[in-house]
């Protein structure tokens, strides 16, 4: 290395037409100077790659931090999904063995009575079975069935209200179900339309079946007519079912593209919603006939009774078209 240094000295006093001789204390001094900033260099160099490794250890130690939290959290969600599955599936357990308690009730009846709506809730109620057996599409999808399941529990009330020979009118008030709220969110004219619907439902209006039904029918083809409109419908399934004279998509065919929006559009599901309203519809024609025909009125509990179920109905179409 110092022959190589003593070489570069002479070439650049060569350059600079200054030839001249090195003296011992020149060239050492020359060493010393190139030694101390070899020295910096590398003292230098140690320094970064110090500073290297301890950030790389440092990363290291946050990494495996982070992994460990992850870990401990996804333990714990873990956990708490199984204790919620648990409680889900105990709540399961006894809800299916309520529905079959009222499908066997239901069957069993002796009265005569409403004979539709008995076989509709029937019906109902084996569909939502077949329904919460089914895997989810979606988080939507899920939702769905937890609302169907409140639809079919609804549906029931009414069947056992309107089946009992002599049902309790101890019910004073209909609890708030936030339907005002939800239709003024999504129509003025629907929201208008409810209040008409639950003005005339009064036990000593004479009208009230005939008013009440025409406005709750009105909301449920509004729905439909408005968030899944025969076009709509046409261009996402140019081979859906049409009416028997071909001119608009079936209200089946309607429900099949809501669901399908959501995630949801399972045989059952599909099969559930119209059957759902189907339900409604044979309420609406006992329902007429009980305050017109031999039924005579109905009391206060079952109109409370079907105002719930038909709430409960609207809010359900609803929730799948908004």
């Amino acid at each position: 290395m110092q022959a190589n240094l003593l070489k570069l000295l002479l070439i650049y006093s060569k350059g600079l037409d200054m030839a001249r001789r090195v003296t011992p204390s020149q060239y050492n001094a020359l060493v010393r100077q190139h030694n101390a900033k070899v020295k910096q260099a590398v003292n230098k160099a140690n320094r970064e790659n110090r500073a290297a490794v301890n950030k790389y250890n440092a990363d290291v130690r946050r990494h495996n931090s982070e992994v460990r939290k992850q870990r401990q959290a996804h333990k714990n969600a873990v956990g708490q999904y199984n204790r919620a599955v648990n409680t889900l599936n105990a709540k399961v357990r006894s809800n299916r063995a309520k529905i079959n308690q009222q499908i066997s009730s239901l069957q069993s009846s002796n009265s005569t009575r409403y004979p539709e709506v008995r076989s509709a809730t029937v019906d109902l109620l084996q569909r939502f079975e077949r329904v919460a057996d089914e895997s989810y599409g979606s988080e939507q999808h899920e939702a769905l069935v937890r609302l169907a399941e409140v639809e079919s529990s609804n549906s029931a009330d009414v069947a056992e209200s309107l089946l009992a020979d002599a049902p309790a009118d101890d019910i004073e008030v209909l609890e708030e179900t936030g339907i005002l709220e939800y239709l003024s969110d999504l129509s003025d004219d629907l929201l208008d339309r409810w209040r008409g619907a639950i003005f005339s439902l009064s036990p000593n209006n004479p009208d009230a079946g005939r008013h009440f039904c025409t406005s709750a029918r009105e909301i449920f083809t509004d729905i439909l007519e408005k968030w899944a409109s025969d076009k709509e419908v046409k261009e996402a399934d140019p081979e859906c079912q049409m009416t028997p004279n071909g001119s608009k998509p079936t209200r089946r065919s309607k429900i099949q593209y809501l669901l399908r929006l959501k995630g949801a559009d399972t045989p059952e599901m599909i099969g559930f919603v119209d059957a759902d309203i189907e339900n409604v519809i044979r309420l609406f024609d006992d329902f007429n006939e009980g305050t017109h025909g031999p039924a005579g009125k109905f009391g206060f509990s079952r109109l409370l009774a079907i105002r719930k179920r038909v709430e409960g109905g609207i809010m359900f179409l609803a929730t799948i078209a908004a």
